[in-house]
């Protein structure tokens, strides 16, 4: 158990410094991008026409409709992975083969890598990661919106994963070809829904902490990239169907979508009111 923990934190330290290089890498370019003179009069020329619209339709009104477009754009492809496994056509074509693949090339010391892997998605680990986060930068910017955040993204999703779960009951993989034990249904891989909304999480309370950009695009590419590797690590184990881990992913997506547009309304509302007071 002691040695599983200790390789998810390398893991987790490989991934964040493999963002962080990722993201110096790329500085360079951004930094020639946003310094062009083109660059600068389009933002300029932008700024001027957001200003205009934003004095003409409510900012409320505007975070509706884009926010709107983009939950319904995520919730339609997760209603298609869905209506697949239902049916049992289209993307499910290929799941049993794929996972008896995957049965097929495993190896003692790849299983060590990818259980410490799938761990980092549990709900003990994301339950103590997120709860030992909001809890402290809550009590460093004195204030209760971390712990509605919390609340809000990790505690709600878990109880819409359990009741698609339960309405749909698709069963797992069959138990021989499982390298751990799993039990309860299969769709929408709880794992993967829960690790891509925890570590989503976790970026958006490290951005709340500093206004570097470097570090911002480091925690949120470390958060994507830990997603994916948990959803991947779901399959690799038998434990789960890749159109269970793409329902995971579109309905943690979704989900977050949710909850980014209920922030944005929440703050420009309250944008409004302080402009209104003060005028």
């Amino acid at each position: 158990m002691t040695g599983s923990v200790l390789l998810g934190l390398g893991v987790v330290v490989l991934l964040v410094c493999a963002a962080y290089a990722v993201v110096c890498a790329v500085r360079p370019a951004a930094r020639v991008l946003s310094g062009a003179t083109w660059f600068r009069a389009g933002d300029r020329h932008g700024r001027a026409a957001v200003s205009w619209v934003t004095a003409k339709v409510a900012a409320e009104l505007v975070l509706l409709v884009i926010g709107a477009a983009l939950v319904f754009t995520l919730a339609s492809v997760f209603v298609e992975v869905l209506d697949a496994v239902v049916d049992d056509d289209d993307l499910t074509v290929i799941d049993r083969p794929v996972v008896d693949w995957l049965a097929g090339h495993r190896t003692p010391g790849l299983n060590r890598v990818v259980i410490a892997v799938t761990d980092l998605g549990s709900a003990v680990a994301l339950a103590v990661a997120s709860v030992a986060g909001v809890a402290y930068v809550a009590w460093r910017l004195r204030s209760w919106y971390p712990i509605a955040l919390g609340v809000l993204t990790l505690g709600l999703v878990q109880l819409l994963v359990l009741g698609i779960k339960v309405t749909i009951g698709r069963e797992r993989p069959n138990p021989p070809g499982q390298v751990v034990p799993e039990t309860g249904f299969s769709f929408p891989s709880g794992h993967s829904t829960s690790s891509l909304v925890g570590f989503a999480l976790l970026a958006w309370l490290v951005c709340m902490l500093t206004g570097n950009r470097t570090v911002w695009a480091t925690a949120w590419l470390t958060a994507a990239a830990g997603a994916v590797l948990v959803g991947l690590s779901r399959v690799y184990l038998g434990v789960h169907y890749p159109s269970d881990v793409l329902g995971g992913w579109m309905l943690g997506l979704t989900w977050l979508a949710v909850v980014a547009v209920a922030v944005w309304v929440w703050r420009a509302r309250s944008a409004s009111r302080n402009g209104d007071h003060q005028t």
